[in-house]
């Protein structure tokens, strides 16, 4: 039985933003990934026909409602990294799963200077120790995720 492409990728939205949100311990919630912008950019670069900035523009959305933050701030930092994927995507498809890595890491810290940048602004917060360390995990679990949601992706028929 195929299941319909759109749900099986917002169900790993979903997981996405559930693992996003989980609690964990004070000393590790700094270096927890940005899960939901590591599926988006997996989406943007597997299906980019399937999966384009309206897309990740919702995932944004959710994001914001689901922190509590600017409606729109997120899905506005999720469109400039996934935009750059989805320039790219042919190009990002060809790399190695370890060369990818290395740039998730940059666009997601691409996403973290843009969302400190705007905070500051705004709301003139500093910089707290190990705010950019979420970036050395995204590097670290990116080939997880990738061979995870390529797994599903195959698995479902996703095209």
């Amino acid at each position: 039985m195929r299941m319909p492409i759109s749900f099986i990728i917002w169900l790993t939205i979903g997981c996405a933003l559930v693992l996003q949100i989980m609690p964990m311990p004070l000393f590790a919630d700094s270096f927890r990934p940005n899960w939901l912008l590591m599926t988006t950019i997996y989406w943007c670069m597997a299906l980019p026909h399937r999966f384009n900035i309206a897309s990740v523009w919702c995932c944004g959305l959710l994001l914001d409602a689901i922190w509590g933050t600017n409606l729109g701030a997120n899905a506005l930092f999720f469109i400039v990294v996934c935009g750059l994927v989805l320039k790219n995507y042919q190009r990002l498809r060809s790399y190695s799963v370890w060369h990818q890595a290395l740039l998730v890491g940059m666009l997601s810290f691409i996403y973290q200077l843009i969302s400190y940048l705007f905070q500051r602004f705004f709301y003139d917060v500093s910089l707290i120790d190990g705010y950019y360390f979420s970036v050395f995990s995204s590097i670290v679990f990116w080939p997880w995720l990738f061979f995870l949601l390529r797994k599903v992706r195959l698995h479902f028929y996703l095209t």
